[in-house]
């Protein structure tokens, strides 16, 4: 008895350093199971200050990734915005990377060297978002969904996954393309939160 107490206790204090050193925000594997898939992207970060913010800079790339890959220009924007304020130089803390927040997993299978390369990494996550959309035959809320929570969590829950920020970061985008995307707002730190 006196054990389970001192293990539950070290659990509470190993979990009150994970906040700590997490800024309160502790990431949950959406699943038991592991696949190149199934993974979490961290809220939007606080990217890296990059020298030119204009978020039009990146409408040729955008647009020749779209064709290329049939995916709606509109949607990647939104993507874009939603995961990175259109700064080319954000890193989440858990290592996702670049314009379209690409894991380093999905950045080397969709051909991002350099996930800080705005082209590369617009062809990747346009790329893999075009993927999604075709696996969940043209659902823009299932490929979102895939998108955020990986895969292997929108086949488990048979669609959108029950996540709260799953289901938000989804009505985030669809609210977006709605709007129509607007500039971000500056970024205010170095370091993605």
């Amino acid at each position: 008895r006196g054990e389970r107490r001192k293990s539950t206790a070290r659990a509470g204090l190993l979990m009150a350093l994970l906040s700590l050193l997490t800024g309160g925000r502790i990431l949950v594997s959406p699943s038991v199971e592991t696949s190149t898939d199934d993974f979490r992207v961290a809220p939007v970060p606080e990217p890296k200050k990059d020298e030119d913010s204009d978020p039009s800079r990146f409408d040729a790339i955008i647009e020749e990734a779209s064709a290329l890959y049939g995916v709606n220009s509109a949607l990647v924007k939104a993507v874009i915005q939603a995961e990175s304020r259109f700064n080319p130089l954000a890193v989440s803390p858990v290592g996702a990377k670049g314009l379209m927040q690409l894991m380093p997993i999905i950045a080397r299978e969709y051909g991002a060297l350099d996930p800080l390369d705005a082209k590369q990494n617009i062809f990747a996550g346009v790329k893999y978002l075009g993927n999604l959309l075709d696996r969940y035959n043209g659902n823009v809320s299932m490929a979102l969904a895939g998108y955020n929570a990986g895969p292997t969590a929108v086949k488990r829950f048979r669609g959108v996954p029950p996540y709260r920020e799953t289901r938000g970061y989804v009505r985030k985008i669809q609210n977006l393309i709605a709007e129509g995307v607007k500039a971000p707002s500056p970024p205010s730190s170095t370091i993605a939160d």
